[in-house]
C-alpha cells in the first residue's frame, strides 16, 4: 500500500500545468506557484522498498528550492532511517515503514516511524554485521539541526528537522 496525501486544494506537481511546464523549483516559489508542503508513504520493511521511499522522497524535494547539501543531508539522514527500519524493526522480517515530511516556514521535517520491536537502551555489537554498530543514528544526529527519536516496545519514531539557508527567505 502507497500513499501520497498531499493537502486538500494543492497542486501536487503529479499533473502537467503550462504555467509551470519546464521551470525550476527556484523560479515556481518565485513566481507564487503553490507546491505540495505534505508528503506520506507507507511501505513494507524491506531493503528495496526503502530505496523506493527514499526516491519518492527526492522527488517531492525537487519542489522546493534547495541547495545540494542540504537535498544531500536530507536524502542521506533519512535513508539512514529508513535502512535502520529495514534492518532493526522486524526480527521477523514483516512490517511497514511510514514516511511523512512537511514543510513548514523554513523548515522541512522528515518522520520515520515503524512499529516494530523498538531500539534496545544497549545495542549490542554483533562481530561481523555491518548494521549493528549504531553509526547511523550518529549520522543522523551530525546531519540535522534537530533529530529526536522515540523508542519502546510499539516502535520507533525518528523525527529529523533541517532549516536549509535557501527556505529562510522564501515564504
Amino acid at each position: 500500500m502507497y500513499r501520497h496525501t498531499p493537502e486538500t486544494g494543492v497542486d501536487t506537481g503529479e499533473s502537467p500545468d503550462a504555467d509551470q511546464a519546464g521551470t525550476t523549483a527556484t523560479e515556481r516559489f518565485a513566481t507564487g506557484a503553490v507546491v505540495a508542503s505534505t508528503f506520506e508513504e507507507l511501505a513494507p520493511a524491506l531493503p528495496n522498498e526503502m530505496a523506493g521511499l527514499r526516491r519518492k522522497l527526492i522527488h517531492w524535494l525537487g519542489d522546493f528550492p534547495l541547495d545540494p547539501d542540504s537535498k544531500h543531508d536530507i536524502t542521506l539522514a533519512t535513508y539512514e532511517a529508513l535502512a535502520n527500519v529495514a534492518a532493526h524493526a522486524y526480527p521477523d522480517g514483516h512490517g511497514w515503514a511510514r514516511l511523512q515530511a512537511f514543510r513548514a516556514d523554513d523548515a522541512i521535517t522528515v518522520t520515520v516511524t515503524d512499529t516494530g520491536c523498538g531500539i534496545p537502551a544497549t545495542r549490542p555489537r554483533v562481530a561481523g554485521l555491518r548494521t549493528s554498530g549504531g553509526r547511523g543514528l550518529r549520522l543522523i544526529d551530525q546531519v540535522t539541526d534537530q533529530s529526536d527519536i522515540d523508542t519502546g516496545a510499539k516502535g520507533t519514531t525518528v523525527r529529523m528537522t533541517w532549516r536549509p539557508p535557501a527556505l529562510r527567505g522564501s515564504g
